[in-house]
């Protein structure tokens, strides 16, 4: 399968989760699966110090800050092509909260997707492909559905996911919910579990299609 993963820059206060990412692309290779690792090159639209918690005056980019944490090759956001992708994954973090929009980490200044984020993922929403969201991962996901943004209420245990069916979306909550590490990990696993059964739903049904029309 061709599963993207969605990176949003180095660390959970001003990129992606490194713990998130981590425990995604384990979840994926232990399935048998390669990711192809993808995040938009644009400058953050803030860096954080990890130790104080401040934020600096230091320019930072996002695709060369995910590339940090990747260990493998990355590409552009905008070298990927999003038909090429049968599922996506967007790990969580502050990062696609705040590098993936306009002025969210700012008082004043229009608040929006970036448009090529907005594109890349309305192509998976119309095709109705599935999207595996941890965290605030679904954050992006949900500005662009037009969703209410409220805190969920506490999942009664790591592996419980909220599955929408109907527009193939799974999110787990990492480590909005959990701090310990095993429950993020298990909450990962069964995320990318049912994500991938539900590509082999959408693989079957699309089978089913060619063959009632005749073109298989």
């Amino acid at each position: 399968m061709s599963i993207g993963v969605l990176l949003g820059g180095c660390g959970h206060y001003d990129g992606t989760d490194v713990h998130e990412g981590v425990f995604v692309l384990l979840a994926l290779e232990a399935a048998g699966e390669r990711p192809i690792l993808i995040a938009p090159d644009r400058a953050q639209e803030r860096t954080v110090d990890h130790l104080s918690g401040d934020e600096v005056q230091e320019a930072r980019n996002v695709l060369r800050e995910s590339a940090r944490m990747a260990r493998r090759p990355i590409r552009s956001l905008s070298d990927a092509r999003p038909d090429e992708f049968e599922a996506l994954i967007i790990p969580g973090g502050y990062g696609p909260v705040v590098n993936f929009s306009t002025a969210f980490a700012r008082l004043e200044g229009p608040r929006g997707l970036v448009p090529e984020i907005a594109a890349f993922l309305k192509h998976f929403v119309e095709a109705r492909k599935p999207i595996g969201c941890v965290s605030l991962g679904e954050i992006p996901l949900r500005a662009l559905l037009g969703d209410e943004i409220a805190v969920p209420a506490p999942p009664p245990g790591p592996a419980a996911l909220n599955v929408d069916r109907e527009r193939g979306i799974v999110h787990t909550p990492g480590f909005t919910a959990f701090t310990r590490l095993a429950d993020v990990k298990a909450g990962i696993e069964a995320m990318v579990a049912e994500l991938l059964r539900l590509v082999k739903e959408r693989r079957r049904a699309e089978a089913a299609a060619r063959a009632a029309a005749g073109t298989v």
